[in-house]
């Protein structure tokens, strides 16, 4: 079972576990981005804070503003999640294709600025 798919069933132990198996076996660069969303989904606002302390130091301009929009959607900064979600269709992201649908997401959908994105990206109807 997919990290999304137990936060939605609100089996934070289970999805943090999952996050542990990934960073054995692979190098990423969503772990930490994943970590924060799983501390905010479960209650730990003061360890989901300090993690996104930590993601917003300056990096290299890399493909992180979806790794960015779910970390933000997890600590309920809708404004900061928008804007990476913002920048990911500005970077030609292909993932932004599953934010309509994306439970993930739904802390954003009665957001106008989220629907004026999903029409840009022609999600809409």
């Amino acid at each position: 079972m997919s990290i999304f798919a137990y936060v939605q069933k609100g089996q934070f132990a289970e999805a943090s576990a999952e996050i542990e198996r990934w960073r054995k076996n692979d190098d990423n660069s969503w772990i930490p981005y994943l970590q924060t969303y799983v501390y905010a989904r479960s209650g730990h606002e003061a360890q989901a804070r300090q993690a996104l302390q930590k993601l917003d130091q300056p990096k290299p301009r890399q493909a992180y503003s979806m790794q960015r929009a779910v970390a933000y959607t997890g600590v309920g900064d809708k404004d900061a999640a928008i804007a990476a979600l913002q920048q990911a269709y500005a970077d030609h992201i292909s993932a932004l294709t599953a934010i309509k649908v994306d439970p993930i997401y739904d802390p954003l959908r009665d957001d106008p600025r989220f629907q004026e994105l999903l029409g840009r990206i022609h999600l809409v109807q």
